[in-house]
């Protein structure tokens, strides 16, 4: 398999590509043929030495994924072989193959690509995490979304259904008020 390593902390030019053999699943996993992996912001920050969770270097970053099924651990329904799904990885999704458990695995939607799949494990999960089950975001509600441009923002306006949930955002746009 090739991955994306991160050799030192910096600029671009400490990413490097490297390969190693394929990994097998084992008990409770799949393996994935990676078609998309997201990018995210902890995944630059972790680039710059700046990202507290973070695995030692070197180290391949990625938590998010999307590509076909090609292989299960051997208690996994082998009907997962050949799927499409989008995955969460615990790192390691700067790779064109990665071994996650079944449970993280999700079928992709025929009606997304897998770079939009990709895009959706980490902004929506985030963004559904705070709402729904920290913030306890109830219909009519109003939701004030910081940084409303950004991929957990993005998918907290979606989320927040604004139709059911009147939606603030800081705008650019708005004049401080001398009153």
């Amino acid at each position: 398999m090739k991955q994306i390593f991160i050799v030192g902390h910096g600029g671009l030019d400490k990413l490097q590509l490297r390969e190693s053999p394929d990994p097998d699943p084992v008990r409770g996993e799949i393996r994935i043929r990676v078609k998309a992996s997201g990018v995210n912001f902890a995944d630059i920050l972790a680039r710059q030495g700046l990202y507290p969770d973070a695995p030692k270097l070197p180290c391949v970053i990625g938590y998010e994924v999307s590509g076909t099924v090609d292989a299960t651990g051997p208690d996994v329904d082998p009907s997962w072989v050949g799927r499409d799904v989008f995955a969460l990885t615990r790192f390691g999704g700067y790779s064109d193959v990665v071994i996650v458990p079944q449970k993280q695995a999700f079928a992709k939607p025929a009606s997304l690509s897998h770079e939009q799949a990709a895009a959706i494990p980490v902004n929506y999960l985030t963004a559904w995490q705070l709402l729904v089950v920290m913030g306890a975001l109830r219909p009519e509600e109003t939701v004030l979304i910081h940084n409303a441009g950004g991929g957990v923002g993005l998918a907290s306006r979606a989320l927040a259904i604004p139709s059911l949930n009147p939606i603030l955002q800081p705008s650019d746009k708005a004049q401080p008020t001398t009153e």
